[in-house]
């Protein structure tokens, strides 16, 4: 590991707790698709934030899949192996809530449930948080700490 990147796990951190706040707004306005989507990429955020902290090489960060980012966040801490089932849930959104031929048939905005959606949500909020509570208790209020517009 090549050490603590506070400035980068804080840029990634942010994008992650403003891509997640662009999910709740998404299922307001019906676009389930798209929230499953943003749920998705908070949670990858959230956890390449985490990587950058704790160190990680670029090898490791060099993935979007939620569930391989906190596997290798877990040989740090292992309160993050039991997020996996939510990571599972968002990776299955990586490309069906955005691409037409991921799907069967059909269109991606038609595909997508409001429940669909707010289980997205609800596993990225989890995995979001979790990682703001291991910052919180290590006092990284710069990394928590949110930049005015």
């Amino acid at each position: 590991m090549a050490g603590i990147r506070k400035s980068e796990a804080r840029r990634w951190f942010q994008q992650a707790t403003y891509d997640l706040k662009a999910s709740s707004w998404n299922i307001e306005g019906g676009f389930y698709d798209t929230t499953c989507f943003l749920a998705q990429q908070a949670a990858e955020k959230a956890a390449k934030s985490l990587l950058y902290y704790l160190g990680f090489r670029k090898k490791a960060l060099f993935t979007h899949s939620v569930t391989e980012l906190l596997r290798s966040a877990g040989s740090n801490d292992p309160i993050f192996l039991t997020y996996q089932e939510y990571a599972r849930e968002l990776d299955l959104h990586y490309i069906p809530s955005r691409y037409p031929n991921g799907l069967p048939s059909g269109f991606p905005y038609r595909f997508y449930s409001r429940e669909t959606a707010e289980r997205a949500f609800a596993a990225a909020t989890c995995i979001v948080e979790t990682i703001r509570d291991y910052y919180s208790v290590r006092n990284e209020t710069e990394i928590l700490s949110e930049e005015e517009p």
